[in-house]
């Protein structure tokens, strides 16, 4: 069978990760990166503010207006306000975060990248690049040739961690502690949900404003239908007071209305991103309760047999021998199954598994069985030795 019509076209083939992942490192990236296109488009190619002049600027003054009110900024002053207030008074309504959004924007990719990037890091230095073994065996035209290679990088990473007598934790040797993958990719988790929530403090305040309150005042502004214009947060009107200096010590100051096309995307955009963070950090939090709950022994030596059942290169001796066993013989430490059980560990078990979620469950099975039979040749062997 031919790996691409098996798998699929080979675009986005390669995976070590769950979907709930790829929604946090792919995903958010690519939608926050046409977000940034979009500002950038609008601040560079249209015109992001225009001001409202005296009559007698023209055109360079007009020019100089709209630019040195987007560098500086503007503050929002609603209609109702008949009075400009004094420019010595602090201003209310801040407005000067525009220049800034598709930075702002930029970091929140990096730091929706970052939990991949050390995984991907550690993986590298771990002992199996799974990434690697998934695109090994999608790459093979013969699936076999993968699946050998995979078993036979499990098996060497297994039995290089029982050498050890354990991992390595925050630089401390842990015996009997075989879960260094497992443990990894949990922190990966939380550092995902982490991320989703402190993004609502970091645009706190890169934004100048309470974000976390944001969403739920939009969002009732929208399905109450009332207008958006008069926003204190993005507003599309604003007030922008700069100097003019003459020849003298003559100072000529100014108090301009300017409009702002550029926050009718900047509202829309983090309105999304109110959303989304909050629907990707329950998502986060909803993908780590699977994960646990199907690393369980019990779980793990169900999966385990399914995946012998299921290979098309187990024997029929050996699956007798695993399938026949209640589930109290599993849970006897002189039962094959169990033994084996605890040869994988859950580092072995966890590795398997998202192998599986990113191919099928054959190949898993394929894995599995190439273990077992490994694992059986030792044992033997180390009987007749003794």
């Amino acid at each position: 069978m031919i790996a691409e019509d098996r798998y699929g076209p080979k675009r986005n083939r390669f995976e070590d990760d769950d979907l709930i992942d790829r929604l946090n490192s792919r995903y958010t990236v690519m939608a926050l990166t046409m977000c940034i296109f979009i500002i950038t488009g609008k601040a560079y190619v249209g015109d992001p503010i225009n001001c409202w002049t005296p009559a007698q600027f023209s055109g360079t003054h007009n020019a100089y207006t709209n630019s040195i009110c987007w560098l500086k900024g503007s503050y929002y002053l609603p209609t109702d306000e008949i009075t400009i207030p004094d420019r010595t008074k602090p201003r209310l309504y801040h407005v000067s975060y525009y220049q800034w959004t598709p930075f702002i924007l930029l970091g929140m990719c990096l730091l929706f990248l970052l939990p991949q990037v050390l995984w991907q890091a550690f993986a590298r230095q771990g002992g199996v690049n799974i990434k690697r073994l998934v695109k090994t065996i999608k790459d093979q035209v013969e699936t076999n040739k993968g699946v050998e290679q995979a078993q036979k990088t499990i098996k060497l990473y297994l039995d290089t961690q029982r050498i050890r007598g354990g991992s390595i934790c925050c630089g401390i040797r842990c015996r009997s502690f075989y879960t260094t993958y497992t443990l990894t990719y949990f922190i990966i988790k939380l550092l995902y949900i982490l991320n989703a929530l402190c993004q609502f403090f970091l645009l706190n305040t890169f934004l100048s404003f309470h974000f976390t309150s944001y969403g739920p005042e939009a969002l009732n502004k929208l399905f109450s239908g009332e207008d958006f214009f008069e926003s204190p947060r993005f507003p599309r009107v604003t007030m922008c007071d700069f100097m003019i200096r003459h020849l003298g010590s003559n100072q000529h100051w100014y108090a301009i209305q300017c409009n702002l096309p550029i926050n009718i995307y900047n509202d829309k955009i983090f309105l999304g991103i109110w959303v989304w963070l909050i629907v990707l950090a329950i998502l986060n939090l909803l993908s780590i309760i699977p994960w646990i709950l199907f690393l369980r022994q019990r779980q793990r030596s169900t999966t385990i047999r399914n995946y012998l059942r299921i290979s098309k290169q187990s024997t029929a001796e050996e699956k007798e021998t695993l399938l026949s066993s209640t589930k109290e013989s599993f849970l006897h430490r002189g039962d094959k199954t169990e033994e084996f059980i605890n040869y994988l560990r859950i580092d072995g078990f966890l590795i398997l598994h998202i192998i599986a979620r990113n191919t099928d469950d054959i190949v898993a099975g394929q894995i599995v069985d190439h273990l077992y039979k490994n694992f059986e040749s030792e044992r033997r062997i180390a009987r007749s030795d003794v």
